[in-house]
């Protein structure tokens, strides 16, 4: 929720003194890369299940990036737009974070989320449970509770159709 009004950028400011006074270990960097990565997973089942081609050439491409710590793709592009991909995603997100805060998982930079913070992560077995938990809770969340609208295919399908009979 903190990246749809733009406040996720304070967070550069939370790590930084964390790593300052906690002997340099910054514990909110896997928590972020949970969110990232439920966003992709809810993405991503997605792009897997839609007949839309439009919305897959959106959702695919944008999963990506969200696997990359850039959510705001996933989150505008799709999850929020269908509502129910973004809950999966806060969902799988949370489940994610509450690993990561009991596992005692830190990194040692800051800013660099999802599979990129690999190279900072002071635990890589532990980071890789909690990615798995959080883009995997998304993931199977969204195939379960998200049901493509018919209506809304109905509508693309006749918007591509007067196009192409304009053209």
């Amino acid at each position: 929720i903190t990246v749809v009004m733009g406040l996720h950028h304070m967070y550069n400011i939370i790590e930084a003194g964390m790593l300052a006074e906690q002997g340099g270990v910054n514990i909110w960097m896997p928590i972020a890369s949970a969110a990232n990565v439920a966003q992709f997973g809810a993405c991503l089942a997605v792009a897997i299940k839609t007949k839309n081609a439009k919305r897959r050439a959106v959702a695919l491409p944008s999963s990506l990036s969200a696997s990359l710590g850039i959510t705001e793709p996933a989150i505008f592009g799709v999850n929020l737009r269908l509502m129910k991909p973004f809950i999966c995603g806060m969902i799988g997100g949370a489940i994610g974070a509450w690993f990561g805060s009991i596992s005692g998982i830190g990194a040692t930079a800051y800013g660099v989320t999802g599979i990129p913070g690999f190279l900072t992560i002071n635990n890589i077995p532990l980071y890789c449970i909690l990615l798995l938990i959080a883009g995997g809770t998304a993931f199977i969340l969204t195939m379960i509770v998200w049901h493509e609208d018919a209506a809304d295919n109905d509508k693309t399908k006749a918007a591509n159709e007067a196009k192409e009979a304009s053209e």
